[in-house]
């Protein structure tokens, strides 16, 4: 593995939510400029300091100095800020994304490309490349983080509230003989 920046992390394992990791999507309802990305849903027993370390960095690297981060500038949120399935009180969320241009690597944990998009979902354990960046606009200055790579480490329960089409139907006796077409007057009764 080569040297990291001091602005780049590889996460430790966190939970995938709201993932648009093969298909960009608009940041906010609304835009029409769309993104990969994905939020990090980091446990409460992981140290935050790597994370405020590479904040810092990105600041230094920008201004020059380190500024106050609050609201919007700050991209270490906690978890009581939201309601949403798995944001609990004592943990903490990074929203993340990258460019339409630049796709996130995805792979499983022997490094091989996930292409399938249903293989990884919002609630699967995953470590994240990302990487610090300051930024300043009218609204102020503040920092983000932008998604480079995604590694699935386990499967975890879905946030989503999707099933797997296993658990919700039961198996049905199928007949050799093709099903019968009704009538074409049937047809028009029943959806005419």
């Amino acid at each position: 593995m080569t040297d990291k920046q001091k602005t780049e992390i590889v996460t430790p394992p966190c939970r995938l939510s709201f993932p648009a990791l093969f298909t960009p999507a608009p940041v906010m309802k609304g835009e029409t400029k769309v993104k990969y990305q994905a939020t990090l849903l980091i446990p409460p027993d992981v140290d935050l300091a790597p994370f405020q370390e590479c904040v810092k960095a990105a600041m230094m690297e920008k201004f020059g100095e380190l500024i106050p981060l609050r609201g919007r500038a700050n991209p270490l949120k906690s978890g009581e800020s939201v309601d949403y399935d798995g944001y609990a009180n004592d943990w903490t969320f990074i929203r993340t994304s990258s460019g339409e241009a630049y796709p996130p690597t995805v792979v499983d944990q022997q490094r091989n490309e996930i292409i399938d998009p249903a293989n990884i979902y919002a609630g699967s354990w995953c470590r994240f490349h990302i990487v610090a960046y300051a930024w300043s606009h009218t609204s102020g200055r503040g920092v983000s983080f932008s998604l480079n790579a995604v590694q699935l480490v386990k499967d975890g329960d879905r946030l989503d509230g999707r099933r797997a089409a296993a658990d919700v139907f039961d198996a049905v006796e199928v007949e050799n003989a093709p099903a019968e077409t009704p009538p074409a007057s049937d047809t028009e009764a029943l959806f005419g």
